[in-house]
């Protein structure tokens, strides 16, 4: 497996690195199932060198109970994906936006239907996670701390 982008980056590997889903009891069950739309979305993601040039980058999603609801569900999905620059005119700048905007920008329809595909199999059928995620902002935002 093998994708180019833009010519800037390519990506040799892309898969699912860990998963955690959790429904401790049936009354976490229900609770999720009359709750889900009040759940918080979490990202967080990781990057570290491979091997020579490649560069391994983790994307975790955590989709966690707010507060004030007494039995929980817990659900989080590491997507991995390994890649290589291939633009070595790039600066170090943008470098780091390609991991923490572009990249993620490009696959996340990815993990958005392995947390579907998650929901569904574990007895919430009509859940569907369309959550669009500003990584633009969240860089953005994280430049201006």
């Amino acid at each position: 497996m093998s994708e180019k982008n833009n010519s800037k980056y390519e990506i040799i590997a892309k898969y699912v690195k860990d998963i955690s889903f959790e429904i401790p009891t049936p009354e976490a069950y229900v609770e999720a199932a009359q709750n889900l739309g009040s759940y918080v979305t979490k990202i967080d993601f990781k990057s570290n060198p491979y091997k020579g040039s490649l560069i391994e980058l983790n994307c975790k999603l955590i989709i966690e109970a707010p507060e004030n609801v007494k039995n929980k569900i817990r659900s989080e999905v590491v997507m991995a994906i390994v890649f290589k620059i291939t633009d070595t005119s790039l600066k170090q700048e943008e470098v780091k936006k390609m991991i923490l905007v572009t990249i993620p920008s490009e696959n996340f329809d990815f993990i958005k239907d392995m947390v579907t595909d998650l929901f569904r199999k574990s007895g919430f059928k009509n859940f569907n996670f369309n959550k669009e995620i500003d990584f633009e902002g969240l860089y953005n935002q994280q430049q201006s701390n």
